[in-house]
């Protein structure tokens, strides 16, 4: 079950893939190449019904009020106090989604109804320096009888969309959590579900210990299908959100069957990216959200490109200036690398001026 929707910044195109709710969350998947909204082609008759949510790109809080028209219907309808909206009957075909609200850029883009569903969408805020500086939140967990450390913990902040799983040493990182008090619900197979309230302070590190409880279930035997993961990606979570779609991820098996002689070798073919030649030994990755040059430091004006973090660490915040990827590293350097071809789907961490570019993250080999 799938939707396709658009998101990015002022007048530009974004395509994305959207499925339905898993687990009461709204998940949004694969980004591909955009395009400009045309006409509605309706794949059938049937009529299906959609909801959606709008949060704040820098805060990830709900927006209330955001108009939400569906072109050339000339249907509109607004979000409520949860920054939630739902429509029904709605033809299946494709659409203009377009989004408006008072202190917002306007988002506007193409949107494909194939089935029933539900998704979640930001917009961005005119003015960001006012925003909010993030917390950082933290944590073990642990069997609260042996008192031994458990992976593979979920661990959810439901209110702004954010969520993490424990290592084998049960720890958890979310290094950029808008400041406020949660519920955080942390659940594992075998184990009672816990949701605990967590006060996340501007600029504060928040630490926390969880015991968790048995509780047996009789389940049936899993099929266990063996992939080679790199450890250094499972750790930092590239797996995890590889999973949930948004963005495109290259590992290092991808590297090795590429074979690549230089780092922009790596994003020919990617869907939203395109390489940039200034000379043959200087090349440059521009990503679909730089075309329109939506970039703070760009002023909107020409292309913007995207923000470069290596190993978490921001090495180029993107704008005016291309990033020298080829000068920067390898490709027998690189565990992974995660694109993301506009704002949608970056991780907060990894968010803030000119994400609206694009973002690349790379990984380093250990």
């Amino acid at each position: 079950m799938t939707y396709d929707r658009m998101h990015g910044v002022s007048q530009s195109t974004r395509r994305v893939e959207v499925p339905a709710m898993v687990g009461g969350v709204a998940v949004l998947l694969v980004l591909l190449a955009g395009g400009s909204a045309e006409a509605m082609q309706a794949t059938d008759q049937e009529r299906v019904t959609i909801q959606g949510r709008v949060v704040d790109e820098v805060t990830r809080v709900p927006l209330a009020d955001v108009e939400v028209s569906f072109e050339p219907l000339g249907l509109s309808v607004q979000t409520d106090s949860l920054g939630q909206f739902e429509v029904k009957g709605l033809l299946k075909g494709v659409y203009e989604l377009v989004l408006n609200r008072v202190g917002y850029q306007r988002t506007a883009g193409e949107f494909t109804v194939l089935n029933e569903g539900a998704f979640v969408t930001s917009m961005i805020p005119l003015n960001t320096a006012g925003a909010l500086s993030s917390g950082r939140f933290v944590g073990r967990i642990t069997d609260g009888e042996s008192g031994n450390a458990l992976g593979s913990v979920d661990v959810q902040i439901a209110a702004v969309f954010m969520g993490g799983v424990t290592n084998d040493a049960g720890r958890f990182d979310m290094p950029a959590v808008p400041p406020g008090r949660y519920a955080v619900g942390f659940s594992s197979l075998g184990y009672a579900t816990r949701i605990d309230t967590v006060e996340i302070v501007s600029g504060q590190t928040s630490d926390v210990t969880v015991r968790m409880s048995l509780d047996p279930l009789d389940i049936e035997p899993i099929e266990v299908i063996v992939e080679r993961r790199e450890l250094i990606l499972e750790d930092v979570g590239f797996y995890q959100r590889r999973n949930i779609g948004f963005g495109e991820f290259i590992d290092r098996v991808a590297i090795e069957a590429r074979n690549p002689f230089k780092m922009t070798d790596l994003f020919t073919g990617v869907p939203g990216a395109q390489i940039v030649a200034f000379s043959p030994l200087n090349r440059a990755v521009l990503l679909r959200g730089g075309r329109l040059g939506s970039g703070l430091l760009s002023g909107g004006a020409g292309h913007c490109y995207p923000k470069v973090v290596l190993d978490g660490l921001v090495v180029h915040q993107g704008g005016d200036d291309p990033a020298q990827i080829d000068h920067l590293l390898g490709p027998d350097e690189v565990a992974g690398i995660e694109i993301f071809p506009s704002s949608i789907g970056v991780p907060v961490q990894y968010g803030g001026i000119n994400a609206s570019c694009g973002v690349i993250v790379i990984w380093t080999r250990r």
